[in-house]
């Protein structure tokens, strides 16, 4: 391998370390606004919730434009498939966040329960710590932070699942005769548990870069 994705992140070459940066930082905001819109009870929660599909076309942009920069460097011999990797799971976890949001619009929710606002929580962490890891990338000076903050996802992956199958317990054994509160529910409650997954893949190819390449 003439070049490594060490000298991919180099000050040499960064153009993909500039758009992972400006996606980490796309993400980092709209989930902001996320759980903002969730923590308010007034009209301010689908102010914030409006703002969540023009974040969302900005990182798709820039997604594609990673995937543009790998069409113009064909034969440039550094690993593809981790640069298409992580730019794909970065835009599913915007994408995700987004959906989830479109969804607290379209159903009209006036309030959410402890769960729901703790995964959603839970969520904002891990993206923020998605964020310090594509930073710490840069020049790949900083591997225990990137390599910290990835351990610190699968921590907050982990704590959603057990609140997913808390959540998902207690709304059948509560709801059994109100099925449109359990199917409505039941959706919220696995899309903020996909968020959690969708953070979680996106440390695993920043942490398999971090194996091979360091």
């Amino acid at each position: 391998m003439s070049l490594s994705i060490l000298k991919f992140f180099q000050p040499k070459d960064k153009v993909f370390q500039n758009l992972f940066e400006e996606t980490a930082s796309l993400a980092e905001q709209i989930s902001k606004k996320f759980l903002d819109a969730m923590r308010n009870t007034d009209e301010k929660r689908f102010e914030e919730l409006a703002q969540t599909g023009h974040i969302e076309h900005q990182a798709d942009q820039v997604a594609h434009n990673i995937y543009v920069e790998l069409n113009r460097n064909f034969i440039t011999p550094f690993d593809r498939e981790d640069i298409h990797a992580l730019a794909s799971a970065m835009d599913d976890v915007v994408d995700y966040i987004d959906e989830v949001g479109n969804k607290m619009k379209n159903y009209e929710f006036k309030e959410f329960n402890e769960y729901v606002l703790k995964m959603a929580e839970y969520n904002d962490e891990s993206v923020k710590e998605l964020k310090n890891a594509i930073f710490g990338l840069r020049n790949m000076k900083n591997l225990q932070k990137v390599t910290e903050a990835c351990i610190k996802i699968h921590g907050y992956e982990s704590r959603v699942d057990i609140l997913y199958n808390d959540a998902m317990g207690e709304l059948i054994r509560n709801n059994k005769d109100n099925p449109v509160r359990i199917i409505v529910l039941k959706d919220l409650y696995e899309d903020l548990e996909a968020i959690s997954d969708k953070c979680q893949d996106a440390s695993n190819v920043i942490e398999s870069i971090v194996i091979k390449y360091s």
